[in-house]
């Protein structure tokens, strides 16, 4: 695949350290390494799920021309009825029954239908886009290859039409893709990064009609110049100009006298396509291109074939259809180039009678899953000028903060006025007129207010954040890692850093020389400069691959050291010096583990410290184990927290 450039600059935790799976993690260094009474580590394996190769969506737009020249290049073919199809005498191979796209539409169903996670979408189209497939009434964007599939294909032949719209039938696969782009970034965003859109198209010819807006240029594109721009196509000077509005060969969307089906409107949709990929962080998107241009037959249709192929001015009438070959090679190779694809041409009878399309890449991102994130935070103290401080409700305030006449809030109470906007939060954004204490704000929950009546608070992803402060900041209440940095959403939000850009390893906010994707990691505070904190105080990680077991998970043994334990006073349920720890981790495919939003588990520890003699553990480290990594919606109430966690929790027998 070819991640977006923004993603790979802003993948920080693990991207460079884990590419080869062994190293041990770049973390700060301890001046001095001592044993010291108030320090923790964190040790344990955890292990990946086997890759399921379902989420890894192939989607695959099939755009073909049903123009009329098609019962030409590539027989047999109807224009349902007596046409132009009717009249020309075309030589049809012995024993064919079928034209070659047709066949290798059925060779590439069979394909597909042995391929689970792949969905299509079959756009035929000439003078406007017709009779796609799924139909447009199932409200489908793409379905599976079903028995429906096979009666529709057989069908083809016989629906030819007179046009070759390039435009309309591009312009279609691109709002095909983006609706349903945008549908899944609304529904199931995190299947993006791990779905491939596939276009094909293919086609006989250049686009028709073809359309000039200003008439009275001195120079027009030519065979021999094919990027200029094009005159009204000799046989389509009325349609261009003239069009009778009631005619129903009208082209949906077209007022005469403007451009059509021009080089920069062409360009123009196939780069917009493109530019899908990196706006909705979609894992690929490319485009191939199939010319079928039978030489041979287009002489032998001869003068009647020159209002399909075109005729050209200086050229001689014989060498026209290597004229228009020649354009239609030009323009479909650069669709190819700017969609980063495949260019193919079968010539003459004997390459189209055995024209495949299975060859092009229609494969999956489905990998083995390792390692994006590991980093614990501390749920139990904030980062402070001369050590951890306590923050007994894990709000992000220190308690001599929380306790003071200023703010007036509970520091055993994370959200103190109940608004579903934690104190932390509401402190952090005062400027923007939250209030951490007595004074629900409108814009998070308020049952008695008619805005939001009845309300609840839900943490549905297990970020940390409310659907209100996710709402506010405009995150996705269904995902941990909204810009899929490896920073969950609420420990950016923490800090005002923005959870929407993926941004964190390549900022350093406070400007002391500490990356803010270290700084997040090693417990630091990312908008303060605190270089000496960091290099005392900071949490230390090694994590090595432990062993890739045959179902295709990775386990990971861990260390996460230094940590800093604290001692919270006495409150109810719980007794001095407990301190909580939350440990996070995700996995990514590892064909794209830098733009994955990541599969999040967490789990979670306690430890107790009230010196000067009490310290649980007794010993320095508390171990975990795969199991004990579970959904973070299930680790978001202190109720989870005393039954989830290694150690020994609050209340609980010694």
């Amino acid at each position: 695949m070819h991640p977006n450039p923004r993603m790979l600059m802003a993948a920080g935790l693990l991207a460079a350290s884990l590419a080869a799976c062994t190293d041990t993690l770049v973390e700060p260094l301890v001046q001095e390494q001592k044993l010291l009474d108030d320090r923790l580590t964190l040790k344990g394996r955890v292990c990946t799920a086997p890759a399921n190769p379902s989420g890894f969506p192939v989607k695959v737009v099939l755009v073909i021309d049903q123009s009329g020249s098609m019962c030409v290049s590539d027989p047999p073919g109807s224009q349902e009825g007596t046409g132009f199809c009717e009249q020309v005498a075309v030589v049809v191979p012995p024993g064919v029954t079928e034209p070659a796209r047709v066949r290798a539409l059925r060779k590439l169903v069979a394909q597909f239908r042995e391929q689970p996670n792949v969905q299509m979408s079959v756009v035929p189209f000439e003078t406007n886009v017709k009779n796609v497939w799924p139909p447009a009434a199932t409200g489908s964007r793409f379905a599976r290859p079903d028995t429906t599939l096979d009666t529709y294909i057989g069908g083809l032949q016989a629906q030819l039409g007179k046009g070759t719209d390039y435009q309309g039938a591009i312009s279609y696969a691109y709002s095909l893709i983006a609706s349903d782009i945008t549908a899944l970034s609304q529904s199931n965003p995190e299947v993006l990064p791990r779905t491939r859109y596939v276009v094909v198209f293919l086609t006989d010819g250049t686009p028709y009609p073809r359309c000039s807006a200003n008439d009275n240029l001195t120079v027009y594109a030519d065979p021999n110049n094919p990027d200029l721009t094009w005159s009204d196509s000799s046989s389509a000077v009325e349609f261009c100009n003239l069009l009778d509005p009631d005619s129903p060969d009208n082209i949906e969307g077209f007022e005469v006298g403007t451009d059509r089906n021009q080089n920069y409107q062409l360009f123009s949709y196939v780069r917009r396509l493109m530019e899908l990929k990196d706006q909705y962080n979609v894992g690929d998107i490319r485009m191939h291109t199939v010319l079928l241009f039978n030489q041979q037959a287009v002489r032998l249709c001869g003068p009647i074939c020159q209002d399909l192929y075109g005729t050209y001015p200086g050229v001689p009438p014989g060498e026209y259809p290597q004229a228009a070959k020649k354009i239609a090679s030009w323009l479909l190779q650069r669709f190819a180039e700017i969609g980063n694809g495949v260019y193919q041409e079968f010539n003459d009878t004997a390459e189209i009678n055995n024209m495949g399309l299975g060859a092009l890449d229609y494969s999956s991102f489905a990998s083995r899953n390792v390692i994006k994130t590991l980093m614990v935070q501390s749920l139990s103290s904030v980062p402070g000028v001369n050590g951890r401080e306590v923050d007994s409700d894990g709000d992000g305030l220190p308690d001599t903060v929380d306790n003071t006449f200023k703010l007036q809030t509970n520091s055993f109470i994370e959200d103190s006025d109940g608004d579903c906007l934690d104190d932390g939060f509401e402190e952090r954004r005062k400027d923007q007129g939250f209030k951490p204490a007595n004074d629900k704000d409108a814009r998070g929950c308020d049952p008695d207010s008619p805005l939001s009546k009845d309300c609840v608070c839900r943490d549905t992803d297990g970020d940390g954040l409310s659907q209100y402060a996710e709402n506010y900041l405009q995150t996705r209440a269904g995902i941990i890692d909204s810009d899929g940095d490896g920073v969950p959403d609420a420990m950016e939000a923490r800090y005002g850093l923005d959870a929407r850009e993926p941004n964190v390893s390549g900022i350093d906010t406070d400007g002391d020389g500490l990356p803010d994707d270290q700084e997040l990691r090693a417990g630091s505070d990312p908008t303060r400069r605190d270089k000496d904190f960091f290099e005392r105080y900071g949490y230390q990680y090694s994590v090595t691959v432990a062993e890739k077991l045959g179902n295709g998970s990775t386990c990971y043994d861990f260390s996460v050291s230094n940590l800093q334990m604290v001692t919270p006073p006495n409150r109810s349920g719980m007794q001095q010096g407990y301190n909580l720890f939350k440990v996070w981790f995700a996995e990514a495919p590892e064909s794209g583990v830098s733009t994955d939003y990541g599969v999040w588990r967490a789990a979670c520890a306690w430890a107790q410290y009230a010196p000067p003699s009490l310290r649980v553990p007794l010993g320095p480290d508390l171990t975990l184990e795969n199991g004990d990594f579970r959904r973070p919606p299930d680790l978001n109430e202190m109720s989870e927290y005393m039954q989830h966690c290694v150690g020994d929790a609050p209340g609980a027998t010694p």
